[in-house]
């Protein structure tokens, strides 16, 4: 009995080591979603937390200022807001470069509220993981870049147009105000997958539970085929991981552009790594398909798309993946 169970002991233990990335990234990610979202800490335990409201009112992630459960909003919201009331925002986009320069995409993989929901609904089909195929994967990648440079080209002439004249300033800005498909104030928020899950869909709930009727759901066209996009989002993400971050993301667009300048890296050691004939575990892991050994052996990051939730080096038997910085 003592031998068994010291076995069993053993056998936990050894589990615990073998994914204690992945259970630390948890622990840090439910910590950071609460904390962003105070409010709901402060209705479950009915405490104040307000002294805590200014460490996140600007946050480096895709987070929607209408978000009831928080104070602020992302980096992407204010700089594209800050353009549109024809100020440039050079501080802001100098931290941002600078956030992403010195933590990769840390953010994304171990901190965004959206990419913990999405992890979460990965986790109820973890044994049923699909892959696109490789030309299909690579050309939905670029579909991101879409909203970011349509919205770029949009508020960068915004903001000239008030330098130059201010009454087709005026005119151009509220032309943008077309609820509820856009809205100048918040640019990305039909993009945002924040936007829809802790603003839209709560309203619509609560109009709905106020009227005891689910017609609200379908009074406007536009708005149904929002719903069906988002839900299929989530759906999706049960079988493809991190399927919004991957395609759909204006932050991961950004984030993407400039990870490949950043400091902190993975590497494989040439002398470990067996090669994906022998072994390719770590591509198995990855949660965003990435061909981590189509890639050089002094740092990957998949093009820019590696969120460092450190899957593959947890993964990898031969201990061939480090990080590195410099």
């Amino acid at each position: 009995m003592a031998l068994r169970s010291s076995l069993i002991k053993f056998r936990k233990e050894f589990k615990l080591k073998e994914h204690s990335i992945t259970i630390t990234r948890r622990i840090v990610q439910i910590i950071a979603f609460f904390m962003i979202n105070y409010v709901i800490l402060e209705l479950i335990f009915a405490i104040n937390l307000l002294a805590i409201e200014n460490l996140f009112k600007v946050v480096p992630f895709l987070h929607s200022p209408r978000n009831s459960l928080s104070g602020g909003a992302g980096f992407l919201e204010y700089i594209f807001f800050s353009l549109g009331e024809g100020i440039f925002p050079f501080f802001l986009l100098g931290i941002l470069i600078l956030i992403i320069i010195f933590s990769n995409r840390i953010v994304c993989g171990w901190i965004c509220p959206i990419g913990t929901i999405q992890d979460g609904c990965a986790a109820i089909g973890v044994k049923k993981r699909k892959t696109l195929k490789k030309e299909t994967h690579e050309k939905l990648l670029k579909l991101k870049y879409v909203p970011i440079i349509f919205l770029s080209l949009l508020f960068v002439s915004l903001a000239i147009s008030k330098l130059f004249d201010p009454n087709i300033y005026t005119v151009f800005k509220e032309s943008l105000n077309f609820e509820p498909i856009f809205s100048g104030d918040r640019p990305l928020g039909l993009f945002s997958l924040s936007e829809f899950l802790f603003y839209t869909l709560p309203n619509q709930i609560k109009t709905s539970w106020e009227t005891g009727s689910i017609l609200p759901f379908f009074s406007n066209f536009f708005l149904l085929l929002v719903y069906i996009f988002y839900f299929g989002i989530l759906i999706g993400s049960i079988w493809y991981p991190r399927i919004y971050c991957r395609y759909i993301c204006p932050f991961g667009a950004v984030a993407t552009a400039l990870n490949k300048y950043s400091l902190l890296k993975l590497s494989r050691s040439p002398v470990k790594c067996v090669g994906r004939t022998e072994c390719g575990k770590c591509e198995t892991a990855c949660p965003k398909q990435i061909r981590i050994l189509d890639e050089p052996f002094e740092f990957f990051n998949g093009k820019g798309e590696c969120d460092f939730c450190l899957k593959c080096k947890e993964t990898c038997p031969y201990k061939a993946i480090n990080i590195k910085f410099g």
